[in-house]
């Protein structure tokens, strides 16, 4: 099994639709935005996502956290509430800033997480379904839509043990540009900002 990628086709319309332009997005191609992805599978894919998250340094784990299409979460203290409030951003095709690195399992549910590629200045969509696990550096642009108003995702994070409380936060729109976690990202990239 694998995880299902493709460049998105960046034509205007629902985001919940698939966008599909047909090329995947080779493993190398994440691999070189700092993007690692995995699909597991069995009855224990949360021992094996934990036993990655340990061999890649992210030791922290998160209470598994449920994440609704419908997520209206005005203010966010704790890292789930954080989680969720990204939620609310796919209604406007928002993208986001995660402002530390993170290995996240998609537990249950389904949905669309894209990434942007500020070398190539496209998209990546990754299909989320159960057992997909990825590594996710802090400083990218990201987005997530669901198939449905109904959707929703249980996820399980991971943190380096390092990382404060304080430090986890998601920085959403214009407000990323000239965030030093995204500047730090682009510059290891080799990309001009």
């Amino acid at each position: 099994m694998y995880v299902h990628t493709y460049y998105h086709n960046n034509l205007p319309g629902v985001t919940s639709l698939p966008h599909d332009s047909l090329p995947p997005a080779a493993p190398e191609r994440l691999e070189t935005l700092g993007w690692n992805l995995w699909m597991l599978s069995g009855d224990d894919i949360e021992k094996q996502a934990a036993e990655i998250a340990e061999q890649v340094g992210y030791t922290r784990p998160t209470d598994k956290i449920n994440v609704l299409a419908t997520e209206t979460i005005e203010s966010a203290g704790t890292v789930e509430e954080k989680v969720k409030m990204t939620a609310k951003l796919q209604a406007s095709k928002e993208h986001y800033t995660a402002t530390t690195s993170s290995v996240v399992l998609i537990v249950d549910g389904k949905g669309h997480y894209d990434i942007e590629d500020p070398i190539e200045n496209m998209w990546i969509r990754v299909i989320l379904t159960p057992g997909v696990l990825m590594h996710i550096p802090g400083g990218a642009h990201t987005r997530i839509t669901f198939e449905n108003p109904e959707g929703y995702l249980d996820v399980l994070m991971w943190f380096n043990k390092d990382v404060k409380h304080s430090d986890i936060d998601w920085v959403k729109g214009k407000d990323t540009q000239n965030h030093f976690v995204r500047l730090d990202y682009l510059n290891r990239l080799g990309v001009k900002h």
